[in-house]
């Protein structure tokens, strides 16, 4: 577990590359059990999709937007004024941080009814069920990278 660089709060690093405190980018699940500020990341890209939970309101430089395990990633500026509300209780997050000029990401949550592909894929993370990958069967809450190079 990592603290936040605000202190409120921990999170469960899947990967970071490189690993250490210099990532160039890093995905996290993390435990959020409280309304309260994001830590500020100026320079760090930000995406965050809702694991489980009822959900939160997270609001961006005073833009509110409703994100549920349905809706999606959704992609924010760091540095940006944000905190969240919980409605409905606690919720566990996916987070994809990159330091911006160090790659290219994304990140996104995808529902899967049959097998796909996963060429190109740096890392993947099972929220629910279960998803072979180069023969290894991944459920809920594992996590599969690709090797360094890869994708």
């Amino acid at each position: 577990m990592v603290p936040w660089a605000n202190g409120l709060g921990s999170t469960a690093v899947i990967a970071r590359v490189p690993d250490s405190d210099d990532w160039a980018w890093r995905l996290s699940i993390a435990e959020v059990v409280t309304d309260g500020p994001f830590s500020s990341l100026p320079g760090v890209d930000r995406w965050i999709a809702v694991a489980s939970g009822a959900g939160m309101v997270l609001t961006v430089d005073g833009v509110d937007t409703a994100l549920t395990v349905s809706s999606g990633a959704f992609a924010f500026d760091g540095g940006a004024s944000t905190s969240c509300h919980l409605p409905d209780g606690p919720v566990q997050d996916l987070n994809l941080m990159l330091r911006r000029g160090s790659g290219i990401g994304s990140l996104e949550v995808v529902t899967l009814d049959a097998p796909v592909s996963l060429d190109g894929v740096t890392a993947c993370v099972v929220l629910d069920g279960e998803l072979t990958v180069a023969g290894a069967v991944l459920t809920t809450r594992d996590a599969a990278l690709a090797p360094t190079g890869a994708a």
